[in-house]
């Protein structure tokens, strides 16, 4: 999954792909329909067949969490009017356990269960569902549909075949990695599709919107991006070529690997004037991913941002999580997970991937590289820098792990890039990261987990005794990694200068503020000489400035107002410190602050640093 949060700055699960007869299909299929045609109050019904059921009692559940999410979602909220029906057509009795379960009892009498099921995205709950992992049921115009909210799963029966029967208008057209037996279209009102089992339900997205997609083949790889628009901004036809780049850089990139023969790309571009959404992104599957981004972006910040930043890291989960995974990924429990220690590796090497693969096939430079880089290790140093990164993993979804989240897509990529470096160096620049996860893609594989308490010792055993060292101080435990350290043995110097600064941002476009987990936006502990004139320290919580209210939907035009400030001009920010309000009052000045920078050496070709970094950054 990637996140993106407006201020400062991705359901990986595996489906077997197998196919099942037509009479195994009849016999032990549960039969759900969704009939989108009839929308009332902004809600769908959902029915649910089980075929014959054997049990006297039986739960039915709908996730509470899905994987590549790892916060509670509890979609079972959105759920409403729960019924359980006998074969003579009669109501039964049915108890809710929570907020995600209902049991039926005397259950060799039911016939069928039906739901009404309300979308996410236009709710007024308060809920906790990533956007990109939501719903919408927007009626003639769009159906965003994330399964895990609209289909359950009977408790004990995960892995039971599927049948999914959507009723849908003409106009609208699905975008699915599910199978789909309505191939003619020769009648474009019902899709019929197939899975083994709950999980492949769970793992594949569909969305029904107008024809707005282009499909292409990459190397062996079937690629469709399907967009919906609302207003008509954006077309998929534009952003094809960009796509194609990206793919085909990834597909150079992760030559030797077991990949995908398709993959479905689903984009909504959200309305900003309707959704004030403060976040969005994408969220991966086996062969799809979900992505929500606002439509008012230019072409080519989607190209840049979206294409080859968001979407790219979900395709690269295609090798981590859905082929190297632990146990507790491979037989995720949607009710009570049981989270797994690798967070490192599925979403910190992923997202390493996502920057080495663009200046590994020349799509940046290799400075641009390193200024992400460096951006990264900035971002990670507003985290806590001394917690285990495994010991936040298992715990992620109890508050006081949770709130370093974010920094999976940080540290979790300088983890990468720190082990790939010292990889590189012990193997004289023939083994790196990239090696690594292909030799733990054939060890293991999408059907293979790996047991999590085991994993890192058989790195180890697989590589070198300094990777255990590595592991122990700055991934087991919780010591800091000094990244200069590893850079200057690739030839990356470190260099300190001055430059003009604003109040809010530095000439290099560096923030002096972020938001803390109530969305408040603070004074960073880095500082510029305008900051310091007028008195602010680092911690402080900006409330207002010259007056106007500041929150994080207000931030970004505060700091546009900003850059027109004249020197001389009065200024005055409203500031909390320590519980207490200030106000902290001056005249407009032009700011310096120190900032550190990452350089290439300038090496001659024989150079061993030179060398190094070839390796880390061209080889595959």
């Amino acid at each position: 999954m990637k996140k993106i949060i407006l201020l400062s700055l991705s359901i990986g699960f595996l489906a077997s792909c197998a196919s099942i007869k037509n009479s195994s299909e009849k016999k032990n299929t549960i039969e759900v329909s969704i009939n989108l045609n009839k929308v009332v109050d902004d809600k769908v019904q959902v029915v649910v067949n089980p075929k014959k059921v054997k049990e006297n009692s039986i739960v039915y559940q709908i996730p509470a969490i899905v994987p590549g999410t790892y916060a509670m979602s509890n979609y079972g909220q959105f759920i409403s009017d729960f019924k359980a029906f006998d074969y003579n057509g009669n109501e039964m009795a049915v108890s809710k356990l929570d907020p995600n379960s209902w049991q039926i009892n005397d259950a060799k009498k039911m016939d069928k269960v039906t739901y009404w099921v309300e979308d996410t995205f236009d709710t007024e709950k308060e809920h906790k569902i990533y956007v990109m992992a939501g719903t919408n049921i927007e009626e003639g115009k769009n159906f965003f549909l994330n399964l895990p909210g609209f289909v359950g799963y009977f408790k004990g029966k995960k892995e039971t075949p599927y049948t999914l029967k959507i009723q849908h208008p003409a106009d609208l057209y699905e975008t699915s990695s599910l199978i789909n037996k309505n191939t003619t279209k020769e009648i474009n009102t019902e899709d019929t599709f197939f899975a083994s089992r709950y999980d492949e339900i769970s793992d594949n997205p569909i969305m029904y919107a107008p024809l707005n997609s282009v499909s292409f083949t990459i190397d062996g790889i079937e690629v469709t991006l399907a967009v919906y628009s609302p207003n008509n901004v954006h077309t998929a036809k534009d952003m094809e070529d960009a796509l194609k780049t990206m793919v085909q850089a990834q597909s150079n990139f992760l030559k030797g690997f077991k990949t995908t023969n398709e993959y479905n790309i689903l984009l909504y571009l959200f309305d900003p004037e309707i959704y004030k959404w403060d976040s969005f992104g994408a969220l991966e599957h086996l062969s799809s991913t979900t992505v929500v981004y606002p439509e008012n972006f230019t072409k080519e910040r989607l190209s840049n941002g979206m294409i080859n930043g968001t979407v790219s890291h979900e395709f690269f989960h295609i090798v981590s999580p859905l082929s190297v995974h632990s146990e507790e990924i491979h037989s995720f429990d949607f009710n009570t997970p049981n989270m797994s220690k690798h967070l490192w590796m599925y979403e910190g090497v992923t997202e390493y991937f996502a920057n080495l693969f663009q200046v590994n096939q020349g799509l940046i430079t290799e400075q641009q590289f390193i200024d992400e880089m460096k951006g990264k290790i900035a971002s990670s140093l507003s985290y806590n820098d001394t917690m285990s990164f495994t010991k936040m993993s298992k715990n992620i979804l109890e508050d006081e792990y949770a709130k370093n989240y974010g920094n999976v897509y940080q540290k979790g990529a300088l983890i990468g890039m720190t082990l790939d470096i010292l990889l590189r160096e012990e193997s004289k620049g023939v083994y790196g990261i990239r090696n690594l996860m292909k030799d733990l893609s054939v060890k293991y594989g999408e059907k293979k987990p790996f047991k999590d308490d085991e994993i890192l010792a058989e790195i180890v055993k697989m590589t070198f005794p300094s990777v255990g060292a590595f592991f122990e101080k700055h991934l087991t435990g919780n010591t800091p990694i000094d990244y200069v350290q590893f850079l200057n043995k690739v030839g990356v110097a470190n260099k300190t200068e001055d430059i003009d600064a604003s109040y809010f941002l530095d000439s290099q476009n560096q923030l002096f503020i972020s938001a803390n987990n109530n969305k408040e936006i603070f004074f960073i502990d880095r500082k510029n000489t305008a900051l310091d004139t007028l008195g602010v320290k680092a911690g402080d919580i900006l409330k207002s400035v010259n007056n106007e209210a500041v929150t994080l939907q207000s931030a970004r035009v505060v700091i546009g107002k900003s850059m027109q400030w004249k020197e001389g001009d009065a200024v005055t920010f409203e500031v909390v410190r320590d519980g207490d309000t200030l106000k902290l009052e001056g005249k407009v000045m032009k700011g310096e602050a120190e900032i550190e920078n990452l350089v290439l050496e300038d090496l001659p070709e024989n150079d061993p640093k030179k060398k190094l970094r070839e390796a880390w950054l061209k080889a595959l």
